[in-house]
């Protein structure tokens, strides 16, 4: 066994054919395998999707054994204001926690229009400060 592998070696051991030879069939090993990676990744997408069938079909046929309930009272759409609200109290909340300090208001900030070439300056600008 010994013998063989060393027959094996000898034959990649001399000269850059032995070289290229070798390179080529690790080529070959690692391409072969991201093929089978790739053709592993795609069956999983196919057979998610039919297992997504299966149970939308189960759930499609479960409600019609049910019987019927009724309906639930609608919950209003938070306002929109509200809806800021909770944002500005999670960004002072990301801000307290790194222990940067402390946030005492929170304001919108509003852009004001500009022409086209004033946006270029000011984007060259910031690309200055950073």
């Amino acid at each position: 066994m010994e013998t063989q592998l060393s027959s094996i070696a000898q034959r990649f051991a001399n000269g850059t054919g032995g070289a290229l030879a070798l390179a080529m069939i690790a080529f070959s090993v690692v391409f072969l395998v991201l093929g089978g990676l790739t053709l592993i990744i795609i069956s999983v997408r196919y057979m998610a999707e039919s297992i997504e069938k299966t149970l939308a079909a189960k759930k499609q046929s479960a409600p019609a054994a049910k019987k019927p309930q009724a309906p639930a009272a609608a919950t209003p759409a938070p306002a929109k204001g509200a809806e800021e609200g909770v944002i500005a109290a999670v960004i002072a909340a990301a801000v307290a926690a790194s222990g940067g300090g402390f946030v005492t208001s929170v304001r919108p900030s509003v852009a004001a229009p500009t022409q086209r070439s004033a946006s270029w300056k000011m984007a060259g600008r910031m690309d200055l400060q950073v």
